[in-house]
């Protein structure tokens, strides 16, 4: 674990990588607050006919989820990492003294995909946290009792951790298969949008969506929301991603490093 983790270390100091972070958080965060300013324009009204506890829910609800928008910006993000983390390395030829290092190929490919999961998770939470408290922090009781006391915040941090590992192991597989790095791009982004094109619902970010709206229509039992999004999510957010993603480590060992 040792090699790993001197491996993830170099991975994530690479200016290159903070750079995206950099790049994702801002459009994110950009595109976060403009459709919460929307909402907060034509919406929120209502809530002030509503008793507290369903305010406080659909208060919670609003936290920043994929959009059109953010999806694509989301999606960028995850297939730019890949291809520079994965396939950069092996253009440029660094790879080979990456790989020379006396660490198995599979534990330099999940230092490498703990760097993409990492960056677009962080980059994409804070964004939407920082746009919600911008957004709605002058309801702190509101807030506070819709996403604590009804374990949204837990709901959202699924949310965001199944999206970046769905778009992580994608991109990784995708990266690791690409003869380069522009093929990796092109690649990546086209494998990203063929579930929008084709209208797919049981493949992130819908199934995600889906899964929201599914907690937020069970009532006043905050466990049983936890408990629908999981299920609803599961197969397509977890167990999908954690299949490509053994896949993707099972290959690199069989993958020349040029």
């Amino acid at each position: 674990m040792g090699g790993i983790g001197k491996q993830l270390k170099w991975e994530l100091e690479d200016p290159y990588v903070a750079l995206i972070f950099v790049f994702s958080f801002v459009l994110l965060a950009v595109t976060f607050y403009t459709n919460l300013f929307s909402i907060n324009a034509n919406v929120m009204p209502m809530g002030l006919e509503m008793a507290r506890e369903q305010a406080a829910a659909g208060t919670a609800m609003l936290f920043p989820g994929l959009s059109d928008k953010s999806s694509a910006i989301f999606a960028i993000t995850g297939v730019l990492l890949a291809s520079l983390t994965i396939r950069y390395d092996r253009d440029t030829r660094v790879a080979k003294s990456v790989y020379s290092l006396p660490i198995r190929n599979y534990e330099v490919i999940l230092a490498k995909f703990i760097t993409v999961f990492t960056v677009l998770f962080l980059s994409a939470f804070t964004a939407a946290f920082l746009a919600y408290i911008y957004a709605y922090g002058d309801s702190p009781g509101m807030i506070r009792e819709g996403m604590l006391g009804q374990r949204y915040l837990l709901i959202h941090l699924m949310y965001w951790l199944e999206a970046s590992l769905y778009v992580s192991a994608l991109s990784s597989l995708i990266a690791l298969l690409s003869p380069g790095t522009f093929a990796s791009i092109l690649g990546g982004i086209t494998i990203m949008y063929i579930p929008e094109i084709l209208d797919w619902d049981f493949l992130p970010p819908r199934i995600l969506n889906d899964g929201l709206v599914k907690a937020h229509a069970v009532f006043w039992d905050p466990g049983e929301k936890l408990s629908v999004f999981f299920n609803t999510t599961f197969y397509a957010g977890l167990l999908l991603p954690l299949v490509v993603l053994s896949l993707t480590l099972v290959l690199s060992e069989w993958r020349d490093v040029s």
